[in-house]
């Protein structure tokens, strides 16, 4: 065999690899692309707990379990390369 007959088949294997990749990215990115708004939806959430301050939220609040809510950050940070430890999840309330 010749030093070129390897080097073709060299070329040959990295062109393949790299449909393969191109392939790959873009699954990716579209997997990608279909988590954002979950993401961007999920950063925006204002969890407030209102227990402790003995207040009684508006209609358009609902109630979800403080347990589910820091498995939904810490999903959300494992998809997103975000800091969920500087969102506050409990504000306090506005006068």
């Amino acid at each position: 065999m010749s030093a070129d007959a390897d080097t073709d088949r060299g070329v040959e294997a990295l062109e393949r690899e790299l449909v393969l990749l191109r392939s790959r990215v873009r699954r990716l990115e579209r997997d990608l692309a279909s988590l954002r708004p979950l993401v961007r939806t999920a950063r925006d959430l204002t969890p407030w707990d209102f227990t402790p301050y003995q207040l009684e939220p508006g209609g358009d609040w609902v109630a979800v379990d403080r347990q589910q809510i820091e498995e939904l950050l810490a999903a959300l940070a494992g998809v997103d390369h975000w800091a969920p430890w500087r969102t506050p999840i409990e504000p306090r309330p506005q006068p």
